[in-house]
């Protein structure tokens, strides 16, 4: 079963309803993540990562690596962020 129906459009128009989705059997949001992660564009997966970005990126790695204590939880970032 999918859950998505995307027309020949790049854009789709969907209601989602949260609640709905939270309340779908694991199978079933397996699925959903499976359909949304298919939809996403080829094009936008094999854009190169500009320089900039790779630099950036070993360096928040090298950061965390030299005092990984200093990572957060996501469950406290989320709390503080969101109220979760």
């Amino acid at each position: 079963m999918s859950f998505l129906n995307f027309s020949n459009s790049k854009k789709a128009v969907m209601n989602i309803n949260k609640d709905a989705i939270l309340h779908l059997s694991p199978e079933e949001k397996r699925q959903l993540a499976f359909d949304l992660l298919d939809s996403i564009d080829e094009e936008f997966i094999e854009k190169p990562v500009s320089e900039w970005k790779k630099l950036l990126i070993k360096q928040r790695i090298d950061i965390d690596k030299e005092n990984p204590s200093n990572a957060t939880e996501w469950s406290e970032l989320r709390k503080k962020y969101f109220g979760k």
